[in-house]
C-alpha cells in the first residue's frame, strides 16, 4: 500500500533541501522543504546520492524497544549514507567540496579514548551522535556532519549505491566475519572439515557470505539458513557452499538434523553468525554449535524477547557468544578498501525516490526486500 506523503512548503528564501521527517511513529513521513544547511565548526554538508534502507529504520519508525528513547520525533531517518561533500569547514584539509564520501554514521564523544581510535560504538562516555537515528539522516537532499572526521572518501571503482551501504549493513557483516576468524583459524589448523552457519539470506546474510570467502581460511564451508527459498538462491549466487530451508513447516527435529548433515564430519559448525536473532533461532545455532565454537549475533528483530541456554551445556561445551554492534571506524575504511578490488559484489539494489522511503520500510517489514534497497535522491 502506497502512502499520501503531506507536503508542508514553508516560506523560507530558498526551497532547496527536501526532508522526510518522522512526525510521528507508525506513519508516513512527513515531506518537508527546507533551507540548505551551512557546515558546522569540524563539520561538513553532505549532498545525498543515496541512502539506504536498513532494519534498524524500521525499528525507529516503529519506536520499537529502546528506539522510542533514541529517535525524537522530527528527525529525518536514514543512516547508510553516500554522497558529495557540498560545504565544509574550511579548517578541515584532509576534505574539499565535491569529494565523493560515505558516512560513518555512528558518532560519539569524540574525546574518549574509544573514540579516538574510531570505537565510537563503545564511546567510555556513551555519547551518541547518530546521524539518522537521533540526528537528521540521508531522507533528505543534504545531510549535516557534525565531524569529518566519520567521513570515508570512496574510491572511483566503488559505486555510490554500494558505498552508502558499506557504513552500516556491509560493515556489520564484515565485523561479524571478523569476530569468528580467529576462532574458525583455529578449528582449521586441526581439521579440513570446517563448516560456519550464516542464519538470515537478506542484505547483511549476502555479504556475510562473501565476506567468509575473503576472509576465513580456504576450504571452510559456509552455509545458509533462511525461510525464504528465493533468498537462499540469492545466497547460491553469492558463493554459499549449503543452503538449507528453516520454514515454518520444518519442525526443530529435522531443522537442526539438516543443519548437522550439511557440517560434514564434525556434525556441527565450529562458528554461527545469526543475522535474524530470535529467541528459536539462537537455540538452534546452540544445539549445532560445536565445542569451543563461536556464536556471534546481530540482528534486532528479538526486541525484548529472550532465549534459554542449557548452562551446563553451555560450560561443558566451551561455547563463546558475541554481541556485535556494527563495527568500528578503522574497520570500515578496510572494507572501502577491500569492496575497491573488485573481490566482493554488493547484494542485489534496488532503487526508490525519496518520497515512497516510509513505503519502502513498510515492504522491508513485509518481508519483501530482496538484499538491499536504497533512496536514490
Amino acid at each position: 500500500q502506497s502512502h499520501t506523503v503531506p507536503d508542508l512548503t514553508y516560506s523560507f528564501p530558498t526551497m532547496a533541501r527536501r526532508s522526510m521527517r518522522c512526525v510521528e511513529f507508525r506513519k508516513p513521513f512527513q515531506l518537508m522543504k527546507e533551507e540548505v544547511p551551512t557546515a558546522p565548526k569540524g563539520g561538513a554538508v553532505v549532498k545525498t546520492e543515496f541512502a539506504g534502507v536498513c532494519h534498524s529504520d524500521l525499528h525507529s519508525a516503529d519506536g520499537d524497544g529502546l528506539f522510542p528513547n533514541l529517535v525524537p520525533l522530527q528527525t529525518v531517518l536514514g543512516h547508510e549514507i553516500a554522497g558529495t561533500v557540498h560545504a565544509i569547514d574550511p579548517s578541515c584539509g584532509q576534505f574539499k567540496v565535491g569529494d565523493k564520501v560515505a558516512v560513518y554514521f555512528h558518532g560519539g564523544c569524540g574525546d574518549c579514548g574509544r573514540c579516538k581510535v574510531g570505537e565510537t560504538t563503545a564511546c567510555l562516555k556513551d555519547v551518541k551522535h547518530w546521524t539518522g537515528i537521533n540526528e537528521d539522516g540521508g531522507f533528505s537532499d543534504y545531510v549535516i556532519v557534525g565531524d569529518v572526521s566519520v567521513m570515508v572518501k570512496v574510491p572511483d571503482t566503488v559505486a555510490m549505491d554500494t558505498a552508502c551501504l558499506l557504513p552500516c549493513s556491509g560493515l556489520t557483516a564484515y565485523n561479524a566475519v571478523c569476530t569468528i576468524v580467529p576462532t574458525v583459524q583455529d578449528f582449521a589448523k586441526y581439521t579440513a572439515d570446517c563448516a560456519v552457519l550464516l542464519v538470515g539470506a537478506g542484505g547483511l546474510g549476502l555479504w556475510g557470505v562473501q565476506f567468509c570467502k575473503q576472509l576465513l581460511p580456504a576450504g571452510v564451508r559456509v552455509i545458509s539458513a533462511d525461510v525464504d527459498n528465493e533468498k537462499l538462491a540469492a545466497a547460491k549466487d553469492a558463493g554459499c557452499d549449503e543452503a538449507i530451508v528453516w520454514g515454518k513447516n520444518v519442525d526443530e527435529k529435522s531443522a537442526v538434523a539438516a543443519a548437522q548433515q550439511a557440517c560434514g564430519s564434525l556434525g556441527a559448525v565450529v562458528a554461527a553468525i545469526d543475522f535474524v536473532n530470535l529467541p528459536a533461532t539462537f537455540q538452534r545455532v546452540e544445539k549445532i554449535m560445536a565445542p569451543g565454537g563461536m556464536h556471534v549475533v546481530v540482528g534486532l528483530m528479538a526486541d525484548n524477547d529472550s532465549a534459554a541456554v542449557p548452562l551446563m551445556g553451555f560450560t561443558l561445551g566451551r561455547h563463546q557468544v558475541a554481541g556485535v554492534l556494527m563495527g568500528s571506524l578503522p574497520q570500515l575504511k578496510d572494507l572501502m578498501a577491500l569492496m575497491a578490488q573488485g573481490k566482493v559484489k554488493p547484494p542485489p539494489i534496488s532503487h526508490h525516490p525519496l518520497e515512497k522511503a516510509y513505503d519502502v520500510i513498510q515492504d522491508l517489514k513485509a518481508g519483501k526486500v530482496k538484499g538491499r534497497a536504497v533512496i536514490k535522491l
